[in-house]
């Protein structure tokens, strides 16, 4: 059986708090050159993820690698969020500085 990588970065709140989580996947297809199949596999395990996550899942992204070159790259954000708000994490994250209120 054929396989991806994926790495799922999501960023998730909880009142004030705000906190990321990253984790390295390897997740099984039929056909590793079917992007289609890729795709749809890639979809069920995020939302697996959001699903099972203790928070508020805010946004997020993966990069989906097929013999250590990225074929796709999927990006997500919850719609029942200001996007205002998101933005703002976007931009503290981009800062690459570690934030403690």
């Amino acid at each position: 059986m054929a396989r991806f990588e994926m790495y799922l970065f999501m960023v998730e709140s909880e009142k004030q708090t705000i906190e990321s989580s990253e984790y390295e996947l390897i997740c099984w297809v039929k056909n590793s050159e079917d992007l289609n199949e890729i795709q749809s596999v890639a979809n069920d395990v995020i939302n697996t993820h959001i699903e099972e996550a203790e928070n508020t899942v805010m946004f997020g992204t993966a990069s989906i690698m097929v013999r250590g070159e990225e074929v796709m790259n999927l990006g997500f954000r919850n719609n029942e969020i200001d996007p205002n708000k998101i933005d703002e994490v976007i931009d503290l994250i981009s800062t690459g500085e570690e934030i403690e209120h």
